[in-house]
């Protein structure tokens, strides 16, 4: 079986140490910067260097989250930030950006790399990649079932951390915009405001909550967990207290030893129910579930009405507060200390592991002229250690006869041993002290990637358009597609249409005969994949490999590394242009250079930057593989907010297997369209208003223009291009400009 990691949360210096008394193998924190959890206390640069030597005497390894897209602005900082934990033996660093994710590779030589569930990936491309690239660890999506992650870690072979307990988000991680554009608070930088878990109307039923998931508890299947081979056991919660932290970390180290003792019989390790009661009174919704493991979605997993909270009582935290808040953690030693006439003051200690460290004093052991020191002298002034991470267990005194040595000399031995044993615990357990044999290798083989270009037709055909023809249409159905090939003649700034790839299973020869035409008159046809990529997406996709490859389609769009991965190994790149959409976050120009290497020359301009923001990165030295690289600028559509493996009409009974657009109503009663991908069985759920930037279009310095169709029908659709290429006025009664100007957190 299995020995998995149990990774605890720490928002602050009391977590970290309830975290460390709890038993937790290692501890998730966030410093000053770069952290997703924006209004955790998290740990100035003094307390995280003292918390990784202290962690480190304890063999608790210590990841430091910098799982937040960076902007440009903000880039300069990060590799003064990450250099003084580097030094001091940080283990590990979990990452959301691919830009930081270059930079801490180029820059920090040796150190971990995980992959934060924030990057979304969610199935063994994505993972392959990363682990070519050299990331050891991902956190996959939360969505994903538990033979999906075994299928993951048997296909690449590279370390899982999975959550096991703690709030659940209902949007895949990563891929939610709804706080952001709702009030500038944005889970892609920490900062999220959680509006999914307010009221909202759903057929008909007021004062519902839909969106808002039960807690996670899987103490009850962690032999399960053992069994499949995840190799860190990840606990929610840097934004909750010590008790929790305590309570809970110390429940699953009890259950994880004790199925680890019982391998092969489950039934005679039952969860007390004493313990499940503490699970849920610790900042626990009243209803628990076991996530995605063993389901897709479904009812059961959702609060439906307004969650309440289970609170413990002064007992049961007063319990915690003996155990592990105010009884610190110690290490056990033993010792042996010589007392010989004439010879210096001598003492040995070790530890369990065999760690050894011996000290001799200058100070000569005298024979007593008066009253001589006994044993027990010794035993109590070497037994004082304080405020030290150690006990003696045993000490054993070799001594003469009327021996005489001061006490200030016993305590000084004492002290200055247990220091030198420290220091040697705290170097031991520092990656770069141990790496320093390999760090010249590590040097020459930094970032050695080979840049790769999907084609020799892309420098041609990616600007091939002339400065008029600057507009390219998105369009989600097959009504939308039949709409936009009959009214494409009045419409010549329109330089390319992109089509929803799942609108493939639609185009039947006649519809393909007719987007031909279209490419004989110089019009690009693209199509964009899900910001989701799971296996069963790739196996969805698999039977149209053909009309993939096929002269069709001059590119694809990529709004995940899976995707990405997907297209390169499945040979299906040729001859085409790779993108980065939305979902695959260019934040900084590193993070161009990362996708540059990987065969992306264009992107979509994230949704969450500033058009200034933007312009900043267009500013700097790219790399000379993006020199080519070609912009595309979102000025129309109905953003998504939100993509969930939960399905709305499943959760209200109302699952007709059909894709379709439902309505439901936030707590203002604006309508908000839902919308159902019966394929893959997920939910994008759509801003009440479009964005629009009519009007701004002059001032916007990108190669195209996106307009996006979603949930439009022809006569919306002619409304909006009308506004766009016919400067037509009063198309829209209501809309956004977004983050244009005023930007996100």
């Amino acid at each position: 079986m299995n020995k998995p990691e149990l990774l605890a949360p720490a928002g602050d210096m009391a977590c970290f140490m309830a975290a460390i008394n709890a038993g937790a193998d290692a501890i998730y924190l966030g410093g000053e910067e770069y952290g997703a959890r924006a209004y955790a206390s998290n740990f100035s640069k003094e307390e995280l260097c003292e918390a990784l030597s202290y962690a480190h005497l304890f063999g608790v390894k210590v990841y430091l989250t910098v799982n937040t897209l960076v902007k440009e602005r903000e880039f300069d900082r990060l590799v003064s930030f990450i250099k003084p934990f580097y030094e001091h033996g940080l283990d590990g660093v979990i990452v959301q950006d691919l830009g930081v994710l270059l930079e801490l590779k180029e820059s920090f030589p040796g150190l971990e790399l995980h992959a934060s569930t924030q990057m979304g990936i969610s199935g063994s491309f994505g993972a392959k990649l990363l682990k070519d690239f050299g990331v050891c660890r991902i956190v996959p999506a939360r969505e994903l079932s538990l033979d999906e992650i075994c299928d993951i870690k048997q296909r690449v072979g590279i370390d899982i951390e999975s959550f096991i307990h703690g709030a659940m988000c209902y949007c895949y991680s990563g891929h939610c915009l709804y706080s952001s554009f709702l009030g500038g608070r944005s889970g892609n930088r920490g900062r999220c405001a959680g509006p999914c878990r307010l009221p909202f109307e759903v057929f008909g039923k007021k004062d519902v909550y839909p969106l808002s998931l039960k807690d996670m508890c899987t103490v009850s299947i962690l032999p399960q967990l053992l069994d499949s081979g995840i190799d860190s056991f990840k606990i929610e919660g840097r934004m909750k207290n010590p008790y929790y932290v305590a309570g809970v970390t110390s429940i699953y180290r009890k259950y994880i030893d004790l199925y680890q003792e019982n391998p092969n019989s489950n039934d005679t390790v039952r969860v007390s129910e004493k313990d499940m009661e503490l699970l849920k009174k610790l900042y626990l919704r009243v209803d628990l579930q076991e996530g995605y493991y063993h389901r897709h979605n479904g009812r059961e997993m959702i609060t439906i009405h307004k969650p309440g909270y289970h609170s413990a009582d002064e007992k049961e935290f007063l319990s915690i507060k003996e155990k592990y808040l105010d009884c610190d953690r110690k290490i056990k030693l033993f010792a042996e200390i010589r007392l010989k006439i004439g010879e210096k003051l001598f003492i040995t200690i070790w530890d369990e592991k065999g760690n050894t460290t011996s000290l001799c004093m200058e100070e000569i052991v005298l024979a007593a002229q008066k009253r001589p020191v006994l044993k027990e002298d010794v035993l109590k002034q070497l037994n004082k250690t304080g405020n030290t991470p150690f006990y003696f267990e045993t000490i054993s005194v070799i001594m003469d006869d009327n021996v005489f040595v001061s006490l200030k000399a016993l305590g000084e031995i004492r002290r200055d041993v247990l220091i030198l044993f420290q220091k040697q615990l705290e170097d031991l357990s520092n990656p770069r002290i141990q790496m320093q044999s390999i760090q010249d290798a590590c040097i020459r083989d930094k970032c050695n990637f080979q840049v790769i270009t999907s084609s020799d037709k892309n420098d041609e055909t990616i600007h091939k358009k002339k400065l008029s023809d600057r507009y390219r249409i998105c369009c989600q159905n097959l009504e939308q597609l039949l709409v936009l090939l009959q009214i494409l003649p009045q419409y010549p700034q329109i330089a390319a249409i992109e089509i929803n790839a799942f609108l493939l299973r639609e185009l039947s020869d006649d519809l393909i005969d007719r987007l031909k035409e279209i490419k004989k008159h110089e019009m690009d046809c693209y199509l964009f994949f899900p910001p989701v990529f799971r296996q069963k997406t790739a196996d969805w996709f698999l039977p149209y490999r053909n009309l993939l490859a096929s002269d069709l389609f001059d590119g694809f769009f990529c709004n995940s590394l899976d995707t990405l991965s997907f297209l390169r190994e499945s040979g299906l790149h040729d001859n085409k242009v790779l993108l980065a959409d939305y979902g695959l976050y260019v934040f900084n120009h590193k993070a161009m250079n990362f996708l540059s290497r990987y065969g992306i020359s264009g992107m979509v301009v994230p949704y969450e930057l500033t058009y200034y923001e933007w312009l900043d990165i267009q500013k700097k030295d790219w790399d000379k593989s993006t020199s080519a690289f070609c912009s595309e600028y979102l000025v129309y559509g109905y953003l998504p907010f939100m993509r969930a493996a939960n399905c709305i009409k499943n959760t209200f009974g109302k699952c007709n297997h059909k894709n379709e657009v439902i309505t439901i109503k936030d707590r203002v009663h604006k309508d908000i369209s839902v919308f159902n991908q019966c394929e893959v069985c997920e939910n994008t759920i759509y801003n009440s208003i479009p964005l629009s930037l009519h009007g701004e279009t002059d001032k916007i310095k990108a190669d195209y223009f996106r307009i996006s169709f979603t949930i439009e029908n022809k006569s919306q659709m002619i409304r909006v291009l009308d506004l766009f290429m016919k400067k037509q006025k009063d198309a829209l009664y209501e809309y956004t400009k977004g983050h244009f100007k005023k930007g996100i957190e």
